[in-house]
């Protein structure tokens, strides 16, 4: 359930889906999918199990490949459609220096085709592509020779500029070449010619995943297509498609007024953990990708093991089962499984902060560590942070309505595999004075009197039933039934869902005053200000 705070908009990660997310409470029993054995190509196990709760009938049946490859079905027959969607545990998390924003630039290679989708010529498009790398290795010579310049404080040398010049225009060329044989959006098109919607595809710091929405009687064209673009992936456009990738970032991050101080918060809020690099990536990593780069990323990361498809809708589990077994049967588990990501962000030990002025509306941003998605403390975390949110919660009234100080306030947890944010804010009023420093002690003061007081039994109920409300939203349409069991799937298992509504009907006052104290702690402030620049 990616349990979205209904209270505040959400913010996006790469363009996908909301992740402003507060969830479960206790974890359920470990699980270890099937893996193969002996000369059966696939095993599958078969599990139903309906989530029994008041306003909720959730059937999920679950199948298990030999390669590890999990496959849930929720039959919903409303309509003659089906949400199909792979769930690859997969994000930018697993990355590393050098490499900072693969997943995301991976994710955009998988709609460029395979040697059956994108082209009209397989032989010729082979031989392009390896003419384009052996000219793009000269270019990333000369780039690497520019690094060095630039560190020891020198002028590069002039000759490798006139490489540069010579090797970009043969490169550019080859491009366009290939251009006349290749099919542009040829994916889109199949699945739009065959009744598909909503073909995408989002990145984040734990998983990548990848939906589109087809008529029931077209799921076997989803299993072809999809088994194809992740068996056999050509990386076709690699480099004009990272270009593609280096506007992105200048687009969303580098033009916009507060996106390089925005970087910086976060960067400084993770200080040891891999999430403390953007989903998007660092330009210079981005402007040095190259396909061998993107091989071995595929190699190690896109194991079956690590993807659970997710289909909701008008569809029956066996055939299913019989076409993932078919087709998804394919994939290979990685002769190199990936390490398990071990680093823990220490516990902080003073405020940190950032102070800055942009050509942007004024802004203040609390933020503290908080606790995974699958943590004991989490649904009481949710209970705590939704207490502060809303008109009806505790910020709005006395700061926006009272003391007239702030145009708006929020708050929010976003839990995560490896950790959580838990997060507070508001736009001030403008006005004469340090109105930051007023807005930011005011928020503060409500948080301490938490901390010290703990909640009414009234405010913990309603955050109760906000918590719920919110699932059941969630559950209304066959892609919000996939987005909350691909949420599960990415912090622990589908099975979660489950255990998180158990855990959300235990939270007393007393665990919600407990995780108050021990999470929102005056040394545990990450504080971001944004000034609007003064005109001269």
């Amino acid at each position: 359930m990616s349990k979205v705070q209904w209270t505040e908009p959400a913010k996006e990660i790469d363009g996908g889906e909301a992740h402003r997310i507060d969830l479960l409470g206790r974890p359920g029993p470990p699980y270890n999918p099937a893996r193969p054995d002996g000369e059966a190509p696939v095993k599958i196990i078969a599990l139903l199990m309906v989530l029994q709760d008041p306003g909720i009938n959730l059937p999920v049946e679950e199948s298990v490949l030999g390669n590890g490859m999990r496959v849930l079905v929720v039959p919903r027959r409303q309509a003659p459609r089906v949400f199909c969607s792979l769930w690859w545990r997969v994000g930018s998390a697993n990355e590393g220096p050098g490499l900072t924003g693969l997943s995301h630039f991976f994710e955009h290679m998988m709609f460029m085709g395979t040697e059956a989708i994108g082209t009209t010529d397989p032989r010729k498009d082979a031989e392009l592509n390896a003419k384009i790398e052996a000219v793009m290795a000269r270019i990333r010579e000369v780039k690497l020779r520019r690094l060095e310049a630039r560190r020891r404080g020198v002028r590069p040398d002039p000759a490798d500029e006139d490489v540069y010049r010579e090797a970009w225009k043969e490169y550019e060329a080859l491009v366009e070449e290939q251009k006349k044989i290749s099919i542009p959006e040829h994916l889109s098109k199949i699945y739009q010619a065959n009744g598909g919607t909503g073909l995408n595809a989002n990145t984040s710091f734990d998983r990548t995943c990848y939906f589109v929405e087809l008529p029931s009687n077209k799921l076997e064209l989803f299993f072809w297509l999809e088994s194809d673009r992740f068996l056999n992936p050509v990386f076709r456009s690699f480099y004009p498609e990272r270009e593609v990738v280096k506007e992105e970032r200048r687009l969303r991050v580098e033009s916009t007024p507060a996106g390089l101080i925005n970087e910086s918060f976060h960067s400084m809020f993770w200080q040891a953990h891999p999430y403390r690099w953007p989903v998007l990536g660092w330009m210079s990593d981005i402007d040095q990708y190259t396909v061998a780069d993107a091989r071995e990323y595929y190699r190690r990361h896109y194991s079956p093991e690590n993807c659970t498809a997710i289909f909701v809708g008008d569809a029956d589990p066996a055939e299913i089962a019989a076409l993932a077994s078919k087709y998804f049967g394919r994939l290979r588990p990685s002769a190199h499984p990936r390490p398990p990501i071990v680093t823990e962000e220490p516990e902080q030990p003073a405020q940190r902060r950032i102070s800055a002025e942009a050509d942007a509306r004024d802004q203040i941003a609390i933020r503290w560590h908080g606790p995974s998605g699958v943590h004991a403390d989490t649904a009481a975390c949710d209970l705590l942070m939704s207490v502060f949110a809303g008109r009806s919660g505790r910020f709005y009234k006395p700061l926006v309505e009272e003391r007239k100080i702030a145009l708006s306030v929020e708050s929010w947890y976003w839990s995560l595999r490896h950790g959580g944010v838990i997060g507070v804010g508001a736009v001030p009023r403008p006005r004469p004075g340090d109105v930051h420093e007023d807005v930011e002690k005011a928020l503060l003061e409500i948080v301490e009197g938490v901390r010290r007081e703990g909640i009414t039994a009234r405010e913990l109920e309603k955050a109760r039933n906000q918590q719920v409300a919110g699932l059941l939203r969630g559950l209304k349409t066959y892609g919000g039934i996939a987005r909350q069991l691909g949420y599960f799937e990415t912090v622990g298992t589908w099975r979660d869902l489950h255990w998180y509504l158990g855990a959300v009907r235990a939270v007393t006052a007393e665990d919600v005053r407990r995780c108050a104290q021990k999470y929102l702690r005056p040394e545990g402030r990450n504080v971001l200000t944004i000034k609007r620049k003064e005109k001269k």
